[in-house]
């Protein structure tokens, strides 16, 4: 069994330098004494053998690159996160992808989308914010088109409206190279059929084995083997074992191992669909 994270966050505290952040972590954690190379090396040694570091700011995505740099099997994602679309102005995002675009090490852009959870849609802030979020998506989808890099979207809302526009924004969009992954997979099941008559992939985490997710297993049912991609999203989304906890990259095996079991997915035929999707082989060299 090989497995390629396809959507991590080496770069995000916990992980990256054993800050605690916004996690509550006892003063004894042993998570505070490890940095991400030691959750990489843990990784491996559960059969995970390529990820791809995701950035949600202009910080970290940076910190995606330092990352991947040196090592063949890591792979680093740029992009602003729905919840950063008003850190920057457009022109200024528009100007950190142009300079770090083409790179060797980043292999997609994101991750990016529509972020409406908990936001009171009835309040001017929320135009703004929605406005901003909608720019910036198709910014990151124009770079992508630019690039021919792929991206990574993220779509939450605690109603449906965020997946529809962003359905919207990717159609208009649109192009037959322009390949997408919808992470964390989530939404009306009407949305994920449209993405996949696009192309999409659809990423799976941990929360596919939560006790309450079962619309998000009659989601993976509907997908085609070969649009199916794994990931953690670490440091959240454990697997239901380990709810609670910080999801740790090597979790990933626990999600793979459930999807084969409950599902009988094919777990070489998920490796090689990442391969295709970023373009990339996640080989040692």
């Amino acid at each position: 069994m090989k497995i390629i994270d396809s959507h991590c966050h080496y770069n995000l505290e916990p992980i990256f330098s054993g800050k605690p952040s916004h996690f509550s972590l006892e003063d004894n954690n042993p998570l505070l004494q490890m940095t991400w190379k030691n959750h990489w090396q843990k990784a491996l040694e559960k059969n995970v053998t390529g990820a791809v570091v995701v950035g949600s700011n202009i910080e970290n995505s940076l910190s995606s690159i330092e990352i991947a740099k040196n090592n063949p099997q890591i792979v680093a994602a740029i992009g602003i996160h729905p919840h950063h679309a008003l850190d920057n102005s457009l022109e200024e995002f528009k100007t950190f992808f142009e300079n770090n675009l083409p790179h060797p090490e980043v292999k997609a852009i994101g991750e990016t989308g529509l972020d409406y959870f908990r936001l009171n849609k009835t309040t001017e802030e929320f135009k703004r914010t929605q406005q901003a979020q909608q720019k910036l998506f198709r910014l990151q989808l124009q770079i992508a088109k630019r690039y021919k890099l792929p991206v990574i979207v993220h779509v939450r809302d605690d109603s449906e409206d965020a997946y529809w526009e962003t359905l919207e924004i990717l159609k208009q969009e649109y192009s037959p190279d322009l390949k997408f992954v919808l992470h964390c997979a989530s939404g009306p099941t009407r949305y994920i059929t449209e993405a996949l008559s696009m192309g999409a992939y659809i990423g799976f985490d941990g929360n596919i084995g939560y006790k309450n997710a079962g619309d998000l297993r009659s989601i993976l049912k509907r997908v085609p083997l070969d649009k199916i991609l794994i990931e953690t999203d670490a440091p959240y989304l454990p697997p239901q074992g380990y709810r609670g906890q910080v999801c740790e990259p090597w979790m990933i095996a626990e999600t793979a191992v459930y999807l084969e079991k409950e599902f009988d997915l094919d777990l070489d035929l998920i490796y090689k669909n990442t391969q295709e999707f970023f373009k990339y082989s996640f080989e040692k060299k």
